[in-house]
């Protein structure tokens, strides 16, 4: 059943984007995301971006999803400083610490800020979350929470290499958080 709902989470991507413009890859020992990236172009709101992808945890927990992300400068008054606003639907496959597997679906809402000292542009401090209440949470689920951090330098304009700390986790109906991952990683975003 997940890996229908991955399939066709793809399958609607491939048909709405023509080519790929960033390739985000970050590991730790025991996971690995892979997420692309494409802009959706640029309008009186900002710069869109679609994006989707997989989290892989060591043989037990799998997430794909799959969103839109509005983000653009704050401009003169606050100098390095972008925001963005994003929904993103998430299917997986958990096995938190409880030995049974659930499987949970969501939409999440998130936010994204990014600050870019102006003395050092290569530098980046970047913070995201994304939350689903019970109303939009479904399966054996009844939350979802996604928290990232990160500290990125840009080492040539298509390559940023990064480090950053994760937190997923899913509410399970009558139980408690079961986390899919959390920890610390190293990663890459190629452009082309």
């Amino acid at each position: 059943m997940l890996l229908r709902r991955i399939i066709a989470l793809s399958l609607f991507t491939i048909s709405t984007t023509a080519l790929a413009d960033t390739v985000d890859i970050n590991l730790r020992d025991n996971s690995a995301q892979f997420q692309y990236r494409s802009s959706m172009g640029r309008d009186a709101l900002g710069k869109t971006e679609f994006h989707m992808g997989v989290l892989y945890v060591n043989n037990k927990n799998l997430l794909g999803d799959l969103g839109v992300l509005v983000k653009d400068e704050l401009g003169d008054n606050a100098p390095g400083f972008s925001v963005g606003i994003g929904i993103k639907g998430v299917v997986a496959r958990v096995k938190g610490n409880n030995p049974a597997v659930s499987d949970a679906s969501a939409l999440a809402l998130g936010a994204m800020v990014r600050y870019s000292p102006p003395t050092s542009p290569r530098l980046g401090i970047v913070g995201q979350v994304y939350l689903s209440p019970n109303i939009v949470t479904f399966g054996d689920a009844d939350r979802y929470v996604e928290t990232n951090a990160r500290l990125e330098f840009e080492v040539i304009p298509q390559a940023v290499a990064y480090i950053g700390y994760r937190r997923v986790a899913f509410g399970i109906k009558g139980g408690p958080y079961a986390i899919l991952d959390e920890g610390a990683h190293l990663g890459v975003r190629i452009s082309f």
